[in-house]
């Protein structure tokens, strides 16, 4: 395991003391209009995020000759200032980055048919590119306004390679400064960030793998978020007064899929009829499974995506409880002594049920309340999941969390396919498939969202399932800290205020790598979008995209060739331009398996596989 210690010390004092009249020696600069420390240190050192290096030389050597600026705040320096720069004439350059090509197309065999959507990248111009598709793709805003689509710089992966990972250089508004590996994560705020700058000068990462050292910390101050709280973590720090709680919104959701097609001992399809799936939704206690089974961290569920997404319906009348209601309509189905069934029940937990055990329990027992006797089944996770698909269950807990917050990764995998957990004759409702299609493929926002608050709607009707809880998370802090907006979505932290200059954060586990679009883990994604920009970004605490690194784009009439605008002016932390030649590196580098910039640790790209189908090249045999 390689073993990281980018430590550097900012060294600083009260006064400011020049001497403008001494001549620079080989190795120091005299500060002209337009520079910045950032600037200084990409000409000379080959690296923008190296600039406390050269505040750290020049203090020091202010110490012994006042001819010697001293700097305190690295964002403010002026012209005529003498700086130190480390390595003088052997400092090295930024490496001449080889000719990135205008098109970069797909490479497929003669006739073969390709199993990714992607078809080519093309730059317009400096700062305009196309991403032309074989099929529309959908949810590709969401997609790139994920960590995992932002944009590294080419030069920084080309110089450091298989080790970008620890040495990630980025557009965010924070620079990374230090991983010592197993202990702590340190960020520092950029001067020089496009967007709005950060408030909050450093970000410190313990990594803290015990709870209860985790909560002590927090207790007496030497740390100030834990976030997100661990289950451990939430039952010591539950209403302590000294501390601030934040709810994170959920994007999961668990639910009781209901088989129509399934048969009781007499062959009667008891499930097809809606009246009795309505009468199974108003029987079951929601809100008490919510309150009693979830560390006050789920939410009750009314559609089948939460309530983050846009296209969420919550202007129809839920299937409150109501054992009344459900007897009724069990007996206007025929079932005056309701019937018997079985309800299967995950083996393991997951973040929807994370008790899943219990909350069968509850479910059987509101199910026997108005005379539905509900067997209790279960197997293990692969047999349970297999014998699901092929449709042998009645009633059976399951659960979704999609990669990424776009209505159609909710609603088209559950109820646009072919899979047999409502029926075995694929989606459960011809309007409902019909209408999920025409979303899937709609360029314009408004009309795509409209679509699925109607979507919300008609599955309420139909009742195929019973939603029955979004399972979110807890953070604590100590009092101070303003401008959070909690967000399961990896948001930037630059809004953030707190009483002092440094916000010091415990992580349960070490991060995995900040190579983030080849890491999967939470720890990697929520620290490194930090140092990262897409050419997306999601609006705070919302899952609505707005532009970040693209200004603005245009999609083609059939939705197949989409067309970004770039944000001029943006620098990566190294000094070198944000530009599209920029966005082809970094698409390139993902989608081809080849790219001699890959880098990563896992080198698998999950993500980039998941939202694009496959890399270039891959044909479907």
């Amino acid at each position: 395991m390689k073993r990281l210690a980018l430590v550097l010390a900012l060294l600083v004092t009260c006064s400011l003391l020049l001497n403008p009249t001494c001549s620079a020696s080989p190795d120091d600069y005299i500060v002209a209009e337009g520079d910045t420390l950032i600037s200084i240190a990409a000409r000379f050192l080959g690296d923008g995020s190296r600039y406390l290096e050269i505040v750290e030389l020049t203090n020091a050597r202010n110490a012994v000759d006042p001819s010697y600026a001293r700097i305190e705040d690295p964002a403010l320096i002026h012209i005529g200032w003498r700086l130190a720069i480390p390595g003088g004439e052997s400092a090295m350059p930024i490496p001449t980055a080889s000719a990135v090509p205008e098109l970069i197309s797909d490479t497929l065999p003669a006739g073969a048919k390709p199993k990714g959507i992607l078809k080519s990248i093309a730059k317009i111009d400096d700062y305009t590119i196309k991403l032309t598709f074989y099929r529309y793709p959908q949810g590709l805003l969401s997609q790139l306004a994920m960590p995992m689509l932002s944009m590294s710089s080419p030069a920084a992966l080309r110089n450091w390679g298989a080790d970008y990972l620890y040495h990630p250089v980025g557009t965010g508004p924070y620079l990374f400064r230090e991983w010592t590996l197993d202990d702590r994560v340190v960020l520092e705020a950029n001067p020089e960030y496009w967007g709005e700058k950060a408030q909050i000068k450093r970000l410190v990462y313990r990594v803290i793998g015990d709870s209860a050292t985790r909560v002590s910390e927090l207790l007496t101050g030497t740390v100030d978020l834990l976030y997100p709280l661990s289950t451990d973590d939430f039952a010591a720090v539950k209403g302590d007064p000294n501390l601030v709680m934040h709810y994170i919104p959920p994007t999961n959701v668990g639910y009781l899929a209901i088989n129509k097609d399934w048969r009781d001992a007499s062959g009667a399809k008891v499930l097809e009829d809606v009246r009795v799936r309505q009468a199974i939704s108003h029987a079951i206690n929601k809100e008490a499974i919510a309150q009693a089974l979830y560390p006050g961290t789920a939410i009750v569920a009314k559609n089948f995506m939460p309530p983050l997404l846009w296209g969420y319906n919550g202007d129809f009348d839920d299937y409150h409880y109501n054992p009344g209601r459900a007897r009724e309509l069990l007996r206007e189905a025929g079932y005056l002594n309701g019937f018997k069934t079985t309800l299967w029940v995950m083996p393991v937990g997951r973040s929807y049920f994370p008790e899943p055990l219990k909350v069968g329990k509850a479910i059987q027992g509101d199910l026997q309340a108005v005379g539905i006797e509900a067997e209790i089944v279960t197997y293990d996770w692969d047999t349970y999941l297999s014998k699901i698909d092929a449709g042998q269950h009645a009633l059976a807990m399951l659960g979704w969390i999609p990669d990424y917050p776009d209505p159609d990764a909710y609603l088209f995998p559950l109820f646009g396919t072919f899979e047999k957990q409502w029926a075995q004759a694929g989606p459960p409702d011809g309007r409902l498939y019909e209408l999920l299609l025409r979303a899937r493929s709609e360029g314009d926002f408004r009309v795509r969202e409209q679509l699925y608050y109607e979507a919300n709607a008609i599955v309420h009707g139909i009742a195929p399932g019973v939603p029955i809880a979004h399972n979110g998370a807890l953070a604590a802090s100590r009092p101070g800290l303003t401008g959070l907006k909690p967000s399961p979505l990896f948001d930037h932290w630059n809004g953030l205020s707190y009483v002092t200059e440094t916000l010091t954060i415990a992580l349960a586990r070490d991060l995995e790598g900040l190579d983030i679009a080849d890491e999967t883990d939470v720890e990697s994604l929520f620290v490194g979008a930090q140092l990262h920009d897409g050419l997306l970004a999601f609006e705070p605490g919302t899952s609505r995209v707005k532009p970040a690194l693209a200004e603005r784009w245009e999609v083609s009439s059939d939705g197949l060739e989409w067309t970004f605008y770039l944000r001029k002016g943006v620098k990566f932390h190294d000094g070198t331009d944000f530009n599209a030649d920029a966005v082809l590196f970094n698409f390139d580098r993902l989608w081809d398996k080849g790219h001699p910039a890959r880098a990563g640790h896992r080198r698998d790209f999950h993500y980039f596989v998941w939202f694009f189908g496959g890399f270039k090249g891959e044909v479907i045999e």
